[in-house]
């Protein structure tokens, strides 16, 4: 039983994680829904730094979206 609700709990909070959405070496997409910005400037600075770039904010999401634009840039 405790497994299981182990696993329950692990479910409902890996949906509130940040996530990639899309990712090339120009920019990254990042669905950052509860997190905000922080978090979805982390994950897109671990992204970009696979080409050894950093991540700037290019758009914050739009009313009903949570999904923030990175450029990759030197």
């Amino acid at each position: 039983m405790r497994v299981l609700a182990l696993v329950a709990v692990a479910a409902i909070v890996s949906g509130c994680a940040a996530r990639v959405v899309s990712s090339s070496p120009r920019s990254v997409v990042v669905d950052s829904e509860s997190q905000g910005v922080a978090a979805a400037q982390k994950l897109a600075d671990s992204e970009c730094g696979k080409h050894g770039l950093h991540a700037r904010l290019v758009n914050r999401p739009r009313f009903g979206s949570n999904e923030y634009l990175f450029d990759c840039v030197p």
